[in-house]
């Protein structure tokens, strides 16, 4: 029982990372910078604005707390992959590919919003071109870090096809959100978008894993021993 309820709560940690994350990004976009067209009067304006300040201030916060979560749900991942691959070593990528991800769009994201952090202070005076530039360095950042993502989809997708664990299409339609992912930057927004619905699919895999598992966990339970 102790397997299935980690596993349930690896999936619920899942769920939650897909909001925090989406709540995070949202927040981000609201004072980043990504639009090199943006005219210097607007950019001014998004870094100067203290409600889009405080938008940055807890962005990243929740972006921090949705990347946790997020590693927790990739060990439940892996140790339903080992599991139906019988101990595959190519299970063992799911984490790294998680925090590679992890790691690359935090790292985009307070780039794009560093600067609206900077204006804060009163001793520094806000240049155009170099928020532009820093906007769109986060933006490469970040969409690059979708290759993280992209290991984690054909991985998972992998083993579950040696399985037969998915249908025919499904297993297609996973690999074309690796392929997608690991176009990194090219994709732009449609990897995205591809890969936080696969996400959503992984976590419902993970919660029916916990469902089954805890049945099995009490067949092989051994019965009291008379007296």
């Amino acid at each position: 029982m102790d397997e299935s309820r980690a596993l349930r709560r690896a999936g619920w940690a899942g769920a939650v990372s897909i909001v925090l994350l989406v709540v995070a990004v949202a927040l981000g976009y609201l004072v980043g910078v990504d639009d090199p067209s943006m005219s210097d009067a607007d950019i001014l304006a998004r870094l100067n604005d203290d409600g889009r300040q405080a938008a940055a201030g807890v962005g990243l916060p929740v972006l921090a707390a949705g990347v946790a979560l997020l590693l927790w749900f990739a060990t439940g991942l892996r140790q339903v992959l080992d599991r139906l691959s019988g101990g595959d070593p190519l299970a063992h990528a799911i984490v790294p590919g998680a925090a590679l991800f992890s790691g690359l769009m935090i790292t985009g994201v307070s780039l794009d919003v560093g600067s609206a952090f900077a204006a804060w202070s009163d001793e520094f005076t806000a240049d155009p071109n170099t928020v532009r530039a820093l906007g769109m360095a986060g933006q490469v950042v970040a969409l690059t870090g979708l290759i993280g993502g992209g290991v984690v989809v054909a991985v998972t997708t992998r083993i579950a096809q040696q399985a037969h664990a998915l249908p025919t299409w499904a297993v297609w339609v996973s690999y074309a959100v690796a392929v997608l992912c690991l176009s990194g930057f090219w994709s732009g927004g449609m990897a995205s978008v591809a890969f936080a619905l696969w996400m959503v699919g992984a976590v419902i895999g993970v919660l029916r894993a916990a469902r089954r598992t805890a049945p099995a966990a009490e067949g092989t339970r051994t019965p009291p021993t008379e007296v």
